[in-house]
């Protein structure tokens, strides 16, 4: 699958603790996977590279999916994407 679109909805909400519900939508030309997941709130020290961390996790989930880890379906990343994804997963 070529992802061409990373779609990442919730993670975010009033309360200041607490983990954050939401989904991170990996989109490529006729599929889309979705994976919902929980993140730390925005005021977590971890704040910095959050939504890279949240994508680097969802990624993590997707490769361990029996298509993917079987390698009869291979993951791989627009070029726009390259930045918040890091090294293709499929290269390493």
């Amino acid at each position: 699958m070529h992802v061409r679109d990373i779609q990442l909805e919730g993670f975010d909400g009033p309360e200041p603790e607490g983990q954050k519900p939401g989904t991170v939508s990996l989109v490529g030309e006729g599929h889309r996977i979705t994976i919902a997941m929980t993140a730390p709130p925005r005021l977590s020290p971890w704040k910095r590279g959050l939504r890279r961390r949240i994508v680097a996790h969802a990624i993590d989930r997707v490769l361990r999916l029996p298509e993917f880890r079987t390698g009869r379906q291979r993951l791989s990343f627009a070029d726009h994407l390259r930045r918040l994804v890091g090294p293709d997963p499929a290269d390493g």
